[in-house]
């Protein structure tokens, strides 16, 4: 009958193999747990979901209709393919994965992820070419009770907020006299070519002026690219507090204004940059300035790339549940199942042992009937 035995190589080849299954059940054994912030990242999608409800009742008041094959979540955010007020051309993709509630929770996580306390203030450089993204970040900054001093360009690319009576700006006030949030924009330029709506026809510029005079809110138009940018800077600086500092700069879409090119916007992975001023650029935006203050900047510009990183379905339809998607969890190593395949493993090499001691044991106590006894 065969015994196990360390003097075996049976025996040490099936410990082995049986090592490499264990080590590769234990490796490959995970589970999810609550990711950081879990409670504010809920909080957060679900304001965003609440924010869209109520832009929706607007948006049917205004007596606009829904397309079905452009916005299949009918959700009203989806834009014109052309108007007068137009920049670009736009990704209908990544306009309908923006609005998926959840996005609230990106922007949570990228806020947490540079330590933002209650009642921080925060720089935010936008345009009405991604509502959605707009929307989570807004969401996110309500929850996590920070001050956001928002500079946008109201022109907007294909599919995004270009309905001449529903812009951003529109949007954002009826979010704010619905109680949905506590600011509005401080300022704001058309947007486009050079950021003074260069490539819009006159009848865009003018409207934009007017919504944006309308709205009492300052316009920002110098001229050219470079005086914008620096009437920027000013209003940015004019409404932060003595002896207070921004804690980030966020960028969101890829308004020349904020990134300097649209080389730049591509150029750079969204996420966060903590020491952007190391880096060279042809032509710098407003993002490059405050790196150069030693301010954080976090760019977020590729919808789709962000919904992949963290997980999010991209081009939902309809919408997932609440709280789906890999940011809301951490998958960790099962440590229970890891633990059991360790016992395992000590009680298999202990059992040869005791095997090959006792074989030891039972061979030295054999009397060689040939050998002469004394």
């Amino acid at each position: 009958m065969y015994k196990p035995s360390l003097k075996s190589i049976w025996s040490l080849a099936a410990l082995a193999v049986i090592s490499l299954i264990l080590y590769y059940i234990a490796q490959n054994s995970y589970s999810s747990i609550k990711a950081e912030s879990y409670d504010n990242k809920i909080a957060a999608a679900n304001h965003m979901k609440e924010c869209m409800e109520v832009l929706r009742e607007e948006f049917d008041r205004l007596d606009y209709t829904i397309d079905t094959t452009n916005d299949p979540n009918e959700t009203g955010l989806i834009g014109l393919s052309g108007s007068i007020i137009t920049t670009s051309r736009g990704i209908l993709e990544d306009k309908i994965t923006q609005l998926n509630p959840n996005f609230a929770a990106v922007y949570v996580d990228l806020l947490q992820s540079i330590r933002v306390s209650p009642g921080d203030y925060i720089a935010v450089g936008t345009t009405g070419a991604n509502p959605g993204l707009n929307l989570a970040l807004y969401s996110a900054a309500h929850i996590l009770d920070i001050n956001l001093v928002v500079i946008p360009s109201v022109g907007s690319a294909m599919f995004g907020a270009n309905r001449e009576e529903f812009t951003w700006l529109d949007m954002e006030k009826v979010l704010y006299d619905n109680g949905l949030i506590n600011h509005r924009s401080v300022a704001a330029s058309i947007g486009g070519g050079g950021d003074i709506g260069r490539g819009l026809p006159i009848e865009g510029r003018e409207h934009i002026e007017q919504k944006v005079k309308g709205m009492g809110i300052t316009l920002i138009y110098t001229g050219d690219l470079s005086g914008n940018k620096q009437q920027r800077m000013e209003i940015f600086d004019q409404h932060l507090p003595e002896r207070t500092r921004y804690r980030a700069f966020i960028n969101v879409g890829g308004g020349l204004a904020n990134v300097g090119a649209t080389v730049n916007a591509n150029l750079l992975r969204d996420g966060i940059y903590r020491h952007l001023a190391e880096r060279t650029f042809a032509t710098e935006g407003v993002m490059m300035i405050f790196g150069r203050r030693n301010i954080p900047v976090i760019h977020t510009f590729r919808p789709s790339a962000l919904a992949e990183r963290y997980g999010l379905v991209e081009e939902p339809i309809p919408f997932p549940e609440i709280g789906e998607g890999d940011v809301f969890v951490t998958v960790v190593n099962n440590v229970t199942t890891a633990t059991i395949c360790l016992i395992i493993l000590l009680v298999l090499i202990i059992a040869v042992i005791i095997f090959d001691r006792y074989d030891r044991h039972f061979t030295t106590n054999i009397i060689d009937p040939d050998q002469e006894l004394l």
